[in-house]
């Protein structure tokens, strides 16, 4: 049966050695798709028929992309089931006891921990290696706040797969979590307080798949950059004037703080430029749109974008 699916990620201890996932890998994993990836290479050799020769299948590896509901664990201090994730993409964790758990941007994310996929859809048993990847994040009203994950790993050959049951999958310690609202969230822009429409915060794709000699990994390396867009409720020039905000060149702080509750409480901080903002009227309602390009506050920091669990 194709409708049943499983996706289970565990941290590799030594690079491209699969540790054997178990169901206590399970990930709360939304709009799971996978692709395998490959380069045909071929030659055209002088020849008196018009066929040509065969190619060759080169560089095969695996891509993943999945969505993760932003769920805290329920405990302040402890972290969320989908920091593993976090640590395969370029971003370091830093916990303090019974208090918080901080995802920050890792200053080194070629350093990034290594991870085994398992894909499990119906009867087909897929599985990647030496996985590492990269994160968007999304906060638009009424839904949940998302992280959306790109991984791509070594592949191994598809396989025949067991049937899936309630066995394979331990789900102690995911929890749901409630869309964006006025009652679970906080937002502010540069101090003010616009009624959010929607915030997305994308990074660029540095994570490569390297198949040559004495080489066969997947890498993040290169440029880490972050873009994105804000669409909000429109307020007076005099409260937030996002026209004045790009022409100054303001690097703004955004704070979004999203849960009540101690252990599903998740606040990200973020520091941006505004573009031009754009305006529109939607069924009689103000709204403002702006483009957004995430930066550091100095040349020595990585801090345009962290997230904390409390």
């Amino acid at each position: 049966m194709a409708d049943k699916k499983l996706l289970l990620i565990k941290a590799e201890v030594t690079p491209g050695l699969d540790p054997v996932a178990a169901a206590v890998d399970v990930v709360w994993a939304l709009d799971v798709s996978f692709k395998p990836k490959g380069d045909r290479v071929g030659s055209n050799p002088a020849m008196a028929g018009l066929g040509g020769v065969k190619d060759w299948m080169v560089g095969e590896y695996g891509e993943l992309t999945f969505s993760v509901p932003l769920g805290g664990s329920g405990t302040a201090g402890t972290a969320p089931k989908w920091g593993k994730l976090l640590l395969m993409s370029g971003y370091a964790e830093t916990v303090v006891a019974t208090t918080s758990v901080t995802y920050a941007l890792a200053a080194n994310p070629a350093a990034s921990a290594t991870g085994a996929i398992t894909w499990r859809e119906g009867r087909r048993l897929h599985k990647l290696a030496y996985a590492r990847g990269f994160v968007n994040w999304t906060f638009d009203e009424k839904k949940q706040p998302i992280a959306k994950f790109t991984f791509r790993g070594i592949m191994t050959a598809v396989a025949d797969g067991a049937v899936i049951g309630h066995a394979d999958a331990t789900w102690t310690g995911h929890n749901d979590v409630a869309p964006v609202n006025q009652a679970n969230t906080i937002f502010t822009f540069g101090g003010a307080s616009p009624p959010l429409r929607s915030l997305s915060i994308e990074q660029t794709d540095n994570v490569s798949f390297h198949d040559r000699p004495n080489q066969k990994t997947v890498e993040i390396a290169g440029e880490r950059m972050f873009s994105g867009s804000l669409k909000i409720g429109s307020l007076l020039p005099s409260v937030l004037n996002l026209e004045a905000v790009a022409k100054a060149n303001t690097l703004t702080t955004i704070t979004l703080v999203h849960g009540v509750t101690a252990g599903s409480i998740l606040t990200v901080t973020a520091k941006a430029q505004a573009e031009m903002p754009d305006y529109s009227d939607e069924n009689g309602i103000d709204v403002t749109t702006a483009g957004l390009k995430f930066r550091p506050s100095a040349q020595n920091l990585d801090d345009q974008l962290a997230i904390v669990c409390t």
